[in-house]
């Protein structure tokens, strides 16, 4: 889509001029003869860039440019003064009224296109920089949220070993040392993504794979099987027979999903029970996250995969809780083209689930 700029000037030679020059060169234009229909015509139509004249009837052109910038909407938009004023203080009030560029009378239409063109590659780059910034800030979140889920299963599984008497401890090695390991390896992959070896963006990472919902199910389980185990939870699991292959980034799905077992741990009572389920739908697989805590209050329902959502349901062995975990499981799930939701039965306990596209 072409750039759009706003000419404003009440010389109806320099708008010809300035419109055929600019025009040529491919961008969309908007002409105002003052700075009141200047105004007008930029609240109606954002512009990319703007060139004002200085004096002009009505509002001077420092005064425009000031009323433009004042804008929140308006904050990088970039303004270029035309003006035949050549004396320092006139260029000083110009750049103080906000302007980024002035451009002398009479003006070399080669030299306009020019600066036009410079200053809009600049705020091109600067908005792809605060893009860029926006993403990493946000992907920071995430990391330093989910290393915490792998780190605790280490931790547990490191505290059980050590609880254990000798010989119960050498029988259980084995499923222990898988638990470090699988954590491990989780902590990694969330490192790298960190790093920009896998940017969790949909449109950034390689294509999509074919992937064993039921697979993963198994892995997520045995993962977090001992930290169940400290908090006298039965872990389950109940698999469809015939699940096709779903299409998405395995190891983006895997970390929702490990984000929604650990969520359902820390929300469901000592004895209670969690069991992972996955359905073969019409177009897509589902993985459903069955725990039997007390669920989500109604009017709170709404704030669930939100960032930073608090409601009044809290862990009940003390977890901590930062209101992160849901709002990642939605970005990870729909940078993959699927969909989250959560349903609490009438009777009790929480459904949360995901569904991606299949192969």
């Amino acid at each position: 889509m072409p750039e759009i700029i706003l000419i404003v000037d009440d010389t109806p030679a320099n708008l010809g001029v300035l419109a055929d020059t600019l025009g040529s060169a491919g961008y969309q234009l908007m002409v105002a003869e003052d700075g009141e229909e200047a105004l007008a015509q930029s609240a109606q139509t954002q512009p990319d860039l703007v060139l004002l004249d200085v004096m002009m009837p009505g509002i001077d052109g420092f005064e425009t440019c000031r009323r433009l910038r004042a804008r929140p909407a308006n904050k990088d938009l970039p303004v270029i003064f035309m003006t035949a004023l050549t004396e320092t203080a006139d260029k000083v009030r110009a750049f103080e009224a906000g302007g980024v560029d002035y451009l002398a009378k009479p003006i070399e239409h080669e030299e306009a296109l020019a600066r036009v063109r410079t200053h809009l590659t600049l705020r091109r780059l600067r908005r792809e920089l605060e893009d860029q910034l926006a993403l990493k800030e946000r992907f920071m979140r995430i990391a330093s949220h989910d290393l915490r889920n792998p780190l605790c299963l280490v931790l547990v599984a490191g505290d059980l070993l050590r609880r254990q008497p000798p010989i119960a401890a050498a029988g259980n090695l084995a499923r222990y040392v898988e638990t470090i390991t699988d954590s491990a390896l989780q902590m990694r992959r969330i490192v790298d993504t960190f790093l920009g070896l896998r940017p969790p963006t949909a449109a950034d990472h390689g294509p999509a794979s074919p992937v064993d919902l039921n697979l993963l199910a198994g892995a997520v389980a045995r993962q977090h099987a001992q930290a169940a185990e400290q908090k006298e939870i039965t872990l389950g699991t109940d698999l469809a027979e015939k699940l096709p292959l779903a299409k998405c980034d395995a190891s983006l799905v895997y970390q929702a999903f490990t984000n929604l077992t650990s969520n359902a741990l820390k929300f469901t009572p000592r004895g209670g029970r969690v069991t992972i389920r996955t359905l073969a739908l019409r177009g897509r697989t589902r993985v459903e996250l069955h725990d039997t805590g007390p669920g989500v209050p109604a009017a709170e329902r709404g704030q669930l995969f939100r960032e930073h959502a608090r409601i009044s349901v809290r862990p009940t062995a003390g977890e901590e809780s930062n209101g992160l975990g849901l709002a990642i499981v939605k970005h990870l799930v729909e940078s993959q083209g699927g969909t989250v939701g959560a349903d609490f039965p009438a009777t009790s306990g929480s459904i949360f689930w995901f569904e991606v596209p299949v192969r």
